[in-house]
């Protein structure tokens, strides 16, 4: 006589739409068997009882995974008694036998009765729908389970599958679903695992973890962050679609993967308001999934950006892909401080969109203090001691001003104001201009016109995208006072016409740095750090957006690092510049801001008010 799981493999092979089975207890070895009989378009459901922790000691987890891999349901009722499997909805085998080895193989003495009858069919159809209405459906896509419930925002799950930490998870809601995020996984050994065990109170939740363990001898666990509840039914057109998750999640409640996508691109096109992006722009792919990421250009427009990391992390290569959204959206003029003359090369296949100015090599003081720091500098003793002294940085006050349109230098240059100096020192004044020829070149002493009129070049410019190559410029000071310059008749021109302007401001740090972080010889605070602070707390009223990039956040100031509203941190490592960025990091994401020293090039993290939440992403050098 063939055993009774010859007989169902048999039956099961002619099923042609539905199998429908029902047993307390299952063997994954026996299941496999009859699944590997079925048809691959034949809809799978399967009830089984969890009702005692001993259930799934004896259910194992190959029947889970079985089932999973089939695209089949499960089911799990705590009270299950009955056994039967209905075939197509019009026969079924009915009896006492488990679907285990010694049910279906041998070992027990089992009955299982062939049922054919209509009515007697729909009465077992009937019994179905009812165990699955009694029962708890472990969603096929399910790929955690809630174990505990610290607050409404945060839990401890078990992991049905192997996901990397940073996974988009979801629970549907009422008016649409949470967004959580997967973090900490780690693996539980015999000893922990049973410490787990004891504080648990569903039965069915424990009887899964027994079930799993018993294949491997260890689970998977991991916290999940509910980031917000996204709302797909909203009562009003102009609503956020973010909610505020305040229901603490019940132990047993399951997650699954978001990656439906027009879901997850609807929620990537959302900024931090949980309003859709008004202007979106590429940001980049979120890390491991792949799904395309984008930033709000109207809050970087009017709210700032920091872009921080270390040489080689990709820093250079997201502004520039970023530059090129921009220009193509049309949005803002977009003025970019390259201080290594990097940008023009990397975008020369849109040099008609590009207004390219070059900065000689020159001195650019624009004060009495500036001079005065030269004559100091190379030894001399000139102050304003003298009447005639006086008069000298008098009439030097009155030529150079900080500002473009009052400065001498439309006019005159260096050399010119310099020889101008009166007769007691006036050959200080010949011996300084001698010097400075020497170690800069008699241009550097010469060419501030040429100078005045290439900044004058920038700020006039129409352009949509201006870069100003500085990396002829070595000296510091006059580096400062230029872009300081430039700096200040952009946010000018804002203020009177209105138009929305970006400033590009690479190797941010050495223009607006930290007190202390780099010498200013005359003491006093540099112009282009007094124009980034007021273009990082003043810019959002007229349209003048910052975006500071720098390798070295710990050396840049930190109330402009303040105002950077939006952020995007490649890969660093010293503790200063980890401690600088820490204010970026809730106390949920200290995990994430210990990973920026392993980050790979290409890697970065994402936050602030011009996307929806912080992420993960990648990009591609």
């Amino acid at each position: 006589m063939d055993a009774l799981i010859d007989k169902l493999i048999r039956e099961v092979s002619q099923v042609q739409n539905s199998l429908k089975v029902a047993s307390p207890w299952i063997k994954g070895e026996v299941l496999e068997e009859l699944i590997k009989a079925l048809k691959p378009q034949v809809k799978l459901e399967v009830i089984l009882r969890a009702g005692e922790r001993r259930d799934l000691e004896i259910t194992d987890y190959r029947v889970f995974r079985a089932i999973r891999d089939f695209g089949g349901e499960v089911y799990i009722n705590p009270r299950l008694h009955a056994k039967f499997l209905i075939m197509d909805e019009r026969k079924a085998y009915v009896g006492s036998a488990n679907l285990t080895y010694s049910g279906t193989v041998e070992g027990n003495l089992e009955a299982m009765v062939l049922v054919e009858e209509e009515e007697k069919i729909k009465e077992l159809l009937a019994l179905w729908e009812l165990l699955k209405g009694s029962s708890i459906k472990l969603d096929k896509n399910t790929v955690a389970v809630a174990l505990r419930a610290y607050s409404s925002t945060e839990l401890e799950v078990l992991l049905l599958e192997d996901l990397p930490e940073e996974s988009f998870l979801k629970v549907n809601t009422d008016k649409g679903f949470l967004v959580c995020k997967l973090r900490n996984v780690s693996t539980l050994g015999p000893d922990s695992l049973s410490l787990k065990l004891s504080s648990l109170q569903k039965d069915w939740v424990v009887a899964l973890i027994n079930s799993m363990a018993e294949e491997s001898g260890r689970i998977k666990v991991g916290k999940v962050y509910v980031v917000c509840e996204y709302i797909k039914h909203r009562e009003k057109e102009k609503e956020s679609l973010f909610g505020v998750p305040l229901k603490t999640l019940e132990v047993g409640t399951q997650f699954v993967r978001m990656e439906e996508e027009e879901e997850l691109k609807e929620l990537m096109g959302t900024n931090m308001s949980g309003y859709p992006m008004e202007v979106k722009v590429f940001a980049g792919k979120l890390f491991g999934v792949g799904t395309p990421a984008y930033l709000d250009l109207t809050k970087i427009a009017t709210m700032h950006m920091a872009v921080l990391g270390t040489t080689g992390s990709g820093k250079t290569t997201f502004v520039i892909r970023l530059l090129k959204d921009i220009k193509d959206k049309g949005y803002a003029q977009v003025f970019v401080i390259d201080l290594f003359g990097e940008y023009f090369k990397k975008l020369k296949e849109n040099e008609e969109f590009i207004d390219y100015v070059k900065f000689p090599y020159t001195l650019f003081p624009v004060g009495a203090e500036d001079i005065k720091e030269l004559f100091k500098r190379y030894g001399f003793e000139v102050g304003e001691r003298s009447s005639q002294e006086r008069a000298f940085f008098g009439k030097i006050r009155r030529s150079l001003k900080p500002d473009l349109e009052k400065i001498a230098y439309s006019e005159r240059s260096l050399e010119d104001i310099l020889l101008d100096a009166p007769a007691d020192i006036r050959e200080q004044a010949e011996d300084l201009l001698g010097l400075l020829s020497r170690d800069f070149g008699e241009d550097a002493v010469r060419n501030q016109r040429l100078v005045w009129e290439r900044a004058k070049e920038v700020v006039n410019s129409k352009s949509p995208l201006v870069i100003c190559d500085l990396s002829d410029l070595a000296d510091p000071e006059s580096r400062l006072n230029i872009v300081g310059l430039i700096m200040k008749e952009i946010f000018l021109s804002s203020m009177k016409d209105g138009r929305r302007r970006i400033i590009v401001l690479e190797e941010a740090h050495n223009f607006a740095p930290e007190r202390g972080a780099i010498d200013i010889p005359t003491g006093r605070e540099n112009i282009a750090l007094q124009m980034t602070k007021r273009i990082a707390l003043e810019g959002r009223k007229f349209g003048v957006g910052l975006i500071a990039i720098t390798q070295r956040p710990a050396n840049l100031n930190k109330y402009i690092l303040s105002q950077m509203n939006t952020q995007a941190i490649f890969r660093l490592v010293s503790k200063n510049d980890l401690d600088a960025v820490s204010v970026f990091f809730g106390e949920r994401d200290w995990g994430l801001l210990n990973l920026l020293p392993l980050l790979r090039p290409g890697a970065l993290y994402l936050s602030g008010l011009a996307v929806p939440f912080g992420m993960l992403l990648e990009i591609e050098l």
